[in-house]
């Protein structure tokens, strides 16, 4: 319901900025070319196409870790939610959850500071992954069997503003694009 809400809102907000005739604005500067009608749409079109990931995984952070009354919610940030299921239609917020997957769930708050996240080992006939993934929808890292390997290890997670030196024992250092970040 509340994504559903989201992309009304941006797609409203998308209509009323596109919504006069882009030819008949005068442009701030005489010398600038007015946009044609085609032009304004194409535009509006990109924006949206760039906009609705965003949103939506805007929207589900928000009722996994944020909305404690959305029916949705996992836990607070910086805190993994172990699901003791698996997904079914009734888990609405992401579109298309696996339905034979177990899932762990862990939204980051990079503001702050950095994440350690301590993975222990796991037998080498056994695969696991640990995805992830930045606001944009962007999967900018994999600690899992392919990635990293089947033994213990401690991994950090900083978001882009942090700057400070990497603690010894790091076995690897994953930079999000942005300061809220999924773990699945």
């Amino acid at each position: 319901m509340k994504t559903t809400r989201s992309l009304n809102l941006l797609s409203a907000a998308l209509a009323l900025t596109f919504t006069a005739n882009a030819a008949d604005i005068t442009p701030a500067d005489p010398s600038a070319v007015a946009l044609t009608k085609e032009e304004t749409k194409a535009i509006a079109e990109e924006g949206f196409i760039y906009g609705l990931p965003i949103v939506m995984n805007y929207a589900v952070m928000y009722e996994y870790a944020v909305d404690k009354n959305s029916g949705q919610y996992k836990a607070p940030f910086n805190q993994i939610n172990n699901e003791a299921r698996v997904f079914t239609y009734k888990d609405t917020s992401v579109i298309t959850p696996n339905s034979d997957t177990p899932y762990s769930i862990l939204w980051t708050d990079l503001r702050a500071e950095p994440i350690v996240l301590s993975v222990p080992a796991v037998e080498k006939s056994r695969y696991f992954s640990v995805m992830l993934c930045d606001g944009n929808t962007y999967n900018y890292g994999y600690i899992g069997s392919r990635a990293t390997g089947n033994e213990a290890g401690d991994y950090m997670v900083a978001g882009p503003d942090w700057k400070g030196e990497t603690p010894p024992g790091i076995k690897k250092v994953f930079r999000s694009s942005t300061q809220f970040s999924a773990v699945a």
